[in-house]
């Protein structure tokens, strides 16, 4: 009986987090949106990373526009993890799963967002917990564009963080 509650309560308290570090982070994201890397016809921008706790797999996040043909992200990789996978959410039978993909494609003409409850990158064994408002590194390979290196503002331990429109 305890359980559902339990369950619950982590939801409300993730959610909470979610709209604190969203209020949070703003002028981080547009500080970010304004200063995107370019690589080719593709801009990356708003990129924000969430590590809940120490030895756990941390999330990141971010918006990829695209003013040309279409694209993959096919790779990435960070120096502040032992590996980082391309993950995607999907809903099967009423429960959320997350499960690895190959790729993510990026549509021409068009804005592709990472996000939470949808596409994300996942970085697992993370050597050191990097502390809220820190940088971290990137490199994001795609099929065309080539490896374009980024970093990702971390939010605050727990927070969740999405964007607004879908891929």
């Amino acid at each position: 009986m305890k359980k559902p509650y339990i369950a619950l309560f982590a939801a409300l308290a993730l959610s909470t987090a979610g709209v604190y570090f969203t209020m949070q982070s703003t002028h981080h994201d547009a500080r970010a949106m304004d200063m995107g890397v370019k690589a080719g016809t593709l801009t990356l921008a708003g990129a924000t990373a969430r590590f809940i706790i120490a030895n756990r797999p941390g999330t990141v996040f971010l918006t990829i526009e695209n003013a040309g043909d279409a694209d993959k992200l096919i790779a990435a990789a960070s120096s502040i993890a032992d590996k980082v996978e391309l993950h995607s959410h999907t809903m099967d039978n009423g429960v959320m799963k997350m499960r690895h993909v190959e790729s993510i494609d990026v549509a021409a003409n068009a804005t592709t967002e990472l996000k939470s409850g949808g596409f994300h990158i996942m970085m697992f064994g993370v050597k050191e917990l990097p502390a809220s408002g820190t940088m971290i590194p990137l490199t994001l390979t795609f099929k065309k564009a080539g490896k374009v290196n980024i970093e990702a503002m971390v939010g605050e331990p727990g927070a969740s963080h999405s964007h607004s429109t879908t891929n």
